[in-house]
């Protein structure tokens, strides 16, 4: 368990429970979310986890909570 702030509007700015991102369809789902936000950085999937408090779909990168994205609807 790792509790690292999540700062989405369901988690309301508060430390929560993140997971290393799984699975080939989640990895794929961050990865087009956080491209944008990466300003030409490559995507590393272990450099990512996800909050698993029930309905976010906060991804944001290990070292720095300001860098992340929600995955699309579903996941």
């Amino acid at each position: 368990m790792t509790f690292v702030r999540c700062p989405s509007p369901t988690c309301h700015d508060r430390l929560q429970d993140f997971r290393d991102l799984k699975g080939d369809a989640e990895i794929t789902a961050a990865e087009l979310a956080l491209l944008p936000k990466l300003e030409g950085d490559r995507f590393v999937a272990k450099a990512f986890h996800r909050c698993q408090n029930d309905g976010c779909r906060r991804v944001q990168k290990k070292n720095d909570w300001r860098v992340g994205a929600f995955l699309p609807t579903g996941f």
